[in-house]
């Protein structure tokens, strides 16, 4: 036992040399000033200085009320009892806050006091409360929940939802005219050898096709107006007195008026007015074709019925299935030249030679028909007849678009004209029929 105390001793006496010897060769290193003030840069005898919070709220502790602790109760700065010698201990007790080491620890803790006192000296009046008055249990912080979306959609029961003002339905405003268009500025090319073994000639066609409507619908009241305008014309190298021939040229309006009967029926009159702009001459000749208003085509159906119908298809995205049908039993058509030259020829209009004006009196049927597959490609169909039951005229008009994009497409065109009317000749080959076909490729663009 003594050898093991002995050994415990040695230690611990060593362990007290060090200490003592770190403390003071730490003392001697530092100055009178202290630790903190030397980092912080403040005076040693600086006063107290505004706490500033990180939500940058600074407080100045004159100015707020003082609240009396208890523990700092002389306040004349004298002991409230005499001292006693007997009360004092023998053996001073040990100050370690006097030293070097805790010089700016105890610098702060009295510049604290001295400024408590000073306040409690000459401020006395402004003591409005005291420790009693905090005594009872501390309020707990009422923390926010972090889940923040029950307040957005907290059902709050208490509303009084007869003083809320109700938003203003909304009523958008009926259109009743509706209007769209399309049109086609399309190329095709045709290169042809001049030793090819068929023979024929190289060509080059020029597609230009525009077509507007407008149409209004009211109650059982509708009015229909389509116009279109279509120029084709193609490079003749055979030609040798023009560059170019016109193969194709129309100007069209067609109007409907009705008053809706039952279901899809509707009582109906039409107008239709066609005619071109260009003039057309025969191969290698002057000789004039057809010119400005020559012929003149006016038709007008009066009291006749009008059926239409649309469908959807709901199987596939913007598929649908456009149809109406004009039918006139009793209708008026005028056809007129007014290229008087001598060498024009108005029979190949219907009109006898020598003069220059026709009227018919007869039955016309109009039809049209639109399908849409899908959204990009759609058929587009037209047929008239007319007869003033001796003569009959038919032209069917049949176009699909099959468009690349918003901007571009390729068409396939056909139209089919049949006229049997005594001043024309009937074609060894097609009889009375007329065909003109075309497949082209450029620019479409509808809105």
């Amino acid at each position: 036992m003594q050898l093991a105390e002995k050994t415990l001793i040695y230690p611990a006496l060593f362990f007290l040399f060090l200490f003592s010897t770190s403390i003071q060769l730490y003392s001697q290193e530092q100055s009178q000033e202290a630790i903190v003030y030397q980092i912080l840069g403040f005076d040693k005898y600086q006063t107290a200085h505004p706490v500033v919070y990180p939500d940058t709220v600074i407080l100045y502790s004159p100015f707020l009320p003082i609240i009396a602790d208890g523990k700092h109760l002389n306040v004349l700065n004298r002991p409230l009892t005499p001292e006693c010698p007997i009360a004092k201990s023998v053996i001073p007790p040990l100050r370690i806050s006097t030293h070097r080491l805790f010089a700016d620890v105890y610098h702060r803790n009295d510049l604290n006091r001295q400024a408590y006192d000073s306040l409690i000296k000459n401020n006395i009046s402004k003591i409005k409360y005291t420790a009693a008055d905090f005594s009872g249990e501390v309020e707990k912080i009422k923390e926010i929940p972090s889940n923040i979306f029950q307040f957005l959609f907290k059902i709050d029961y208490d509303l009084d939802r007869d003083k809320i003002a109700k938003p203003e339905r909304f009523y958008p405003k009926r259109r009743y005219w509706i209007y769209n268009g399309n049109h086609k500025i399309q190329l095709s090319q045709n290169y042809i050898s001049q030793n090819w073994y068929n023979g024929g000639v190289r060509n080059l066609n020029l597609i230009n096709q525009h077509n507007v409507s407008f149409n209004y619908s009211r109650n059982r009241f509708q009015i229909n107006n389509y116009a279109e305008w279509k120029l084709n014309i193609f490079t003749n190298p055979n030609d040798s007195l023009r560059l170019y021939r016109i193969a194709d040229d129309l100007i069209r309006t067609y109007s409907t008026f009705g008053i809706q009967a039952f279901h899809n029926w509707y009582y109906s009159s039409f107008l239709e007015i066609k005619s071109q702009l260009f003039q057309n001459f025969v191969e290698n000749t002057d000789q004039a074709l057809a010119s400005a208003f020559s012929p003149l085509y006016i038709n007008t159906g009066i009291l006749g019925m009008r059926y239409q119908i649309e469908r959807k298809n709901p199987k596939v995205k913007g598929g649908k299935m456009n149809f109406n049908m004009d039918i006139s039993p009793f209708s008026i058509q005028y056809t007129g030249v007014f290229n008087k030259s001598k060498d024009f020829d108005q029979t190949r209009f219907g009109i006898e030679s020598g003069k220059w004006h026709l009227v018919n009196i007869g039955s016309t049927v109009n039809s049209k028909i639109i399908i849409d597959f899908n959204k990009n490609v759609n058929f587009t169909s037209r047929f008239s007849f007319f007869t003033n039951y001796k003569e009959i005229r038919a032209e069917s008009e049949n176009m699909l678009n099959m468009p690349i994009n918003r901007y571009f497409s390729t068409a396939l065109y056909l139209y089919v004209r049949y006229d049997d009317n005594k001043q024309l000749k009937m074609d060894p080959t097609w009889g009375y029929f007329q065909i003109n076909e075309l497949v082209s490729f450029g620019f479409n663009y509808n809105w």
